[in-house]
């Protein structure tokens, strides 16, 4: 059975459609903004490639084609990866949504995305970085206790942005005599995971709710005029993490807001086994928690240390 729609249909009659879908996915926090933008321009740039190209009627063949074109113009794999995601999310919801009869990425593989398995495309910060940025905040002013809240989850308990993002004042909990934060990760649809927070993080954490009160909602909420009591956005823990960069003379294009939870992850791993290393990640596969074993081995016991050239060891 064909598509019920056409390509010129489906842009105009489904594509807005499907962004109200995205944009409502985001306001339940079931979906990160910056997913929300990756997966609509995906979608649309495979709409008006289809447009351009005569396609009718999608199909399998034509999402490969597609993809085949972005190599050809000198997309990287990452790239294609991520507006291929966007091109499954709409077919996704439009077979859902009984627009279409089927959904024609139902078999593409994508293309195999290089380097993931082997290294990090960013870098973690040194133990003197992380310290300095750590020091920057003032804690005896509200705006400062926040931040240094943020920067120790961050530091500490190797919070993602998102995981920043979505946190409420609900979600600290004592669990075993611990204070532990629940958390919404990465592609997650419930707070089902937990960061257990050492005492750096706590001392930090509680300046900041001593600050911010005991009002439920957001753990974490902008203090400007014009957006007081919000929920601080990703763009705007982002800005505020580059800034103490900027100010602790931390520089480098690979360090980002990411590299404080790169920064936890290594340290925990250069002194704990890869499945505690794992639950503290968070991450949903022991291989992407091998990488930093990998990468923290290849600099402590480097082949490159062995070899000899006339009987001596370096």
């Amino acid at each position: 059975m064909q598509n019920a729609l056409t390509v010129p249909d489906l842009v105009d009659q489904a594509a807005q459609a499907w962004r109200d879908s995205l944009a409502l996915r985001v306001e339940a926090f079931e979906l990160a903004q910056t997913t929300e933008r990756a997966y609509y321009a995906g979608a649309s740039k495979f709409l008006t490639w289809c447009k351009a190209q005569g396609v009718d009627l999608v199909t399998g063949e034509s999402v490969l084609r597609w993809q085949a074109d972005l190599f050809t113009q000198g997309m990287r794999p990452n790239t294609v990866s991520v507006w291929l995601a966007g091109v499954r999310s709409f077919f996704g919801w439009a077979v859902g949504n009984r627009l279409v009869t089927v959904d024609p990425t139902t078999g593409v593989k994508g293309p195999k995305r290089k380097g993931t398995s082997k290294r990090h495309l960013r870098d973690p910060l040194t133990d003197s970085e992380v310290l300095r940025v750590l020091g920057k905040p003032d804690p005896t002013t509200a705006q400062g206790a926040r931040d240094g809240a943020i920067l120790a989850l961050l530091a500490y308990c190797a919070l993602r942005s998102v995981e920043i993002h979505r946190a409420d004042l609900g979600d600290l909990q004592t669990q075993g005599g611990r204070l532990v934060l629940l958390l919404q990760g990465k592609g997650r649809r419930e707070k089902d995971e937990i960061a257990v927070i050492p005492a750096p993080a706590e001392e930090a954490l509680h300046d900041w709710l001593s600050a911010r009160g005991q009002k439920s909602g957001s753990l974490f909420y902008s203090l400007s005029p014009r957006s007081w009591g919000e929920r601080l956005s990703l763009r705007a823990i982002r800005g505020l993490v580059k800034g103490y960069y900027q100010a602790a003379g931390v520089a480098g294009e690979r360090k980002t807001t990411h590299s404080l939870r790169h920064s936890a992850i290594t340290k925990a791993a250069q002194v704990l086994p890869l499945q505690k290393v794992q639950g503290m990640a968070r991450h949903a596969s022991p291989e992407t928690t091998a990488i930093y074993y990998h990468e923290i081995d290849r600099l402590t016991n480097p082949a490159e240390d062995v070899i000899s050239y006339g009987g001596k060891v370096m």
